[in-house]
């Protein structure tokens, strides 16, 4: 019968410490990435409850964003554990992105993202307690690359204040021409249907390809696999105009055309101007527009 007793005293330990217990949350828990899944220290502070119970808070958060309630959060639990008398605070919690949030900070391009944020005090996540303030500084993040950002965090009423370090890649959102198939660089020219636009994040846009006009006037210089972004240095432009062949050449004079055939002194590509033998063996300068065709305005 003692021992009846003693086990019977033990449940009910059990049972009570089970309805009965707290949790106090992070007040903003910052992601490195928007997919990141969460885990219970990146989001419990403190806590008396059964693990089971905080695992279950964490399932339910783990893919949730942008600012909740308690009373969701409680709504929720009491679904499964009906009895269980949870406390929680603060009385809401912000999940939030920590790249859009430094992009917010710091005095950045309108189309300089941070990406591959990451901790250098190793932490999953960034937790601030309710009260506590961040303060991100870079001298250096105007520009492009990779940059060490400090992250000063305060908490003006207990006056307290830490300091954190995060790397990120800064880069510029760009529109882009990748390859709509593998180009060979033997391919003699290239047409628009050879390619589709996309949008990338880089951290060196200058030499990306940004239109596809006269794209039929250039090859590649190597081999581009399918979906690969396309580079003004992986094309290279072909002569339209070649030594010894005769041109076409149209005068351009307001809305007077007037079109002759004269000879090339020199093989050109689209855009340059030449040198052509016009009539009585005069040289005259040209601009060339297409295959075997230049231009004069007068």
């Amino acid at each position: 019968m003692k021992i009846f007793f003693i086990f019977a005293l033990i449940f009910i330990q059990q049972v009570s410490r089970a309805e009965d217990c707290s949790i106090t949350f992070f007040s903003k828990i910052y992601r490195f990435h928007r997919d990141q899944a969460l885990q219970n220290r990146d989001l419990i502070l403190n806590s008396n409850c059964d693990e089971v119970i905080q695992n279950k808070i964490v399932a339910l958060l783990s893919n949730a964003e942008g600012v909740l309630g308690i009373d969701f959060i409680k709504n929720e639990i009491k679904k499964d554990i009906p009895s269980l008398d949870l406390q929680l605070s603060p009385n809401k919690i912000s999940l939030l992105d920590l790249s859009l949030s430094l992009k917010d900070q710091l005095p950045t391009g309108s189309d300089l993202y941070f990406l591959q944020v990451k901790s250098l005090n190793g932490l999953n996540t960034l937790g601030l307690a309710e009260g506590e303030q961040m303060r991100a500084i870079c001298d250096s993040c105007q520009n492009l690359g990779e940059k060490n950002i400090k992250l000063d965090i305060t908490n003006p009423i207990n006056n307290t204040n830490r300091a954190l370090w995060f790397n990120a890649k800064i880069m510029a959102k760009v529109k882009v021409v990748k390859a709509n198939r593998n180009l060979s660089f033997q391919q003699k020219s290239l047409s628009k249907v050879d390619f589709y636009f996309d949008e990338i994040f880089t951290m060196s846009p200058d030499n990306s390809l940004t239109t596809l006009e006269n794209i039929q006037f250039f090859k590649t210089n190597k081999t581009l696999l399918q979906n690969s972004v396309v580079s003004n240095l992986d094309l290279q432009a072909v002569n339209l105009v070649n030594f010894g062949t005769p041109v076409q050449v149209s005068l351009l004079n307001q809305n007077i055309i007037l079109q002759k055939t004269a000879m090339p002194i020199r093989s050109a590509k689209f855009g340059e101007t030449i040198e052509i033998k016009g009539p009585n063996n005069k040289n005259l300068s040209a601009k060339v527009v297409d295959y075997n065709k230049v231009v004069i305005e007068l």
